[in-house]
């Protein structure tokens, strides 16, 4: 449903206190086409955009009004949304988000909350927010003016041009042995195991050769242990903070517990990441980039073309 703007003669919300005087509790900032921007959603979101930038002094009203400029934004997407009748549900939002999550190898959403809450200073419910609102921007640049995708000769040259930023795969065999529970007993049973076959590998059976009699890798068993080119992305983050520090062809790991076992790993080798595992990405990357520049063209336009009035009292110009 449409916003309602607030009584226009008046720009603000008064609350009645306990002690019966009349006391400031919001206000308007701005108007975009009768929708008001209130003064507690810019506050709310300039306290969120300080806790990961760093305003020098003298730019507060400058950073603040860029945050207003972005409320200005996200209504007049809002408001192409509801003209054309674009609805994003939260079945949408949630998949967007397990997407995200997988990317990211982070396998619990506590997880993810806790990453969010830690690193990037924000809340899942507003990091929500965040997302569904991408999701409407992006559905009405697919409407509203339909973005060309990039050809395979871009996503080429663009793969040429950044070879060196893609990172690394690489190349391992490994020696798996599944953690039953999670009692201590069975941390040192399989610890003890796993030494001892670390032990049989340095006293010269190949790697190979441990890897089919011992490993509980039905995957890879059968292959010596051989798991072929892996990205660390895409595998446990505690596996892949040792193999990350391996260089030496042939060289074999300590015992190194992840999440679910402890494995021995034998370095063989790393290599930039492939374009043909990254296509999709890169299409994915070049397609954003087009799709934000018309973005950021389009709304300019639009504002343009608004019915914007601001009422913030430091309001600076872009």
């Amino acid at each position: 449903m449409k916003r309602k703007l607030l009584l226009a003669s008046a720009l603000f919300i008064f609350f009645h206190s306990a002690a019966g005087a009349w006391d400031l509790f919001d206000r308007v900032l701005a108007v975009v086409n009768g929708w008001p921007i209130m003064e507690s959603e810019v506050n709310m979101r300039f306290e969120q955009y300080k806790k990961v930038k760093k305003i020098p002094a003298g730019k507060t009203s400058f950073h603040k009004s860029r945050v207003l400029d972005a409320f200005i934004e996200d209504s007049i997407f809002e408001q192409m949304a509801e003209e054309e009748s674009i609805i994003v549900s939260k079945d949408k939002v949630d998949d967007s988000i397990e997407k995200t999550m997988k990317r990211y190898n982070i396998n619990s959403l506590k997880e993810f909350k806790e990453k969010l809450e830690k690193k990037d200073k924000i809340s899942y419910e507003e990091y929500r927010e965040q997302v569904r609102k991408s999701l409407i921007r992006e559905m009405v640049m697919t409407l509203a003016v339909g973005v060309n995708p990039p050809s395979e000769q871009q996503a080429q040259e663009w793969y040429k041009k950044n070879a060196n930023k893609v990172g690394y795969e690489f190349n391992i065999n490994h020696v798996f042995i599944r953690l039953r529970n999670t009692t201590l007993a069975e941390e040192r049973r399989v610890n003890n195991e796993m030494k001892d076959i670390l032990a049989k590998i340095r006293g010269g059976m190949s790697f190979e050769e441990a890897a089919k009699k011992f490993s509980e890798d039905e995957t890879s068993k059968g292959k010596g242990g051989a798991l072929g080119w892996v990205k660390l992305h895409e595998i446990d983050r505690l596996l892949a903070m040792q193999i990350f520090g391996m260089n030496m062809k042939g060289q074999i790991s300590g015992v190194i517990k992840s999440g679910s076992g402890y494995h021995i790993v034998k370095f063989n080798g790393k290599r930039p990441v492939q374009y043909e595992s990254i296509r999709e990405i890169i299409f994915n990357i070049l397609y954003s980039e087009r799709m934000g520049e018309q973005m950021d063209k389009w709304a300019e336009q639009k504002r343009k073309e608004s019915d914007v009035k601001i009422f913030m009292d430091d309001y600076v110009m872009n």
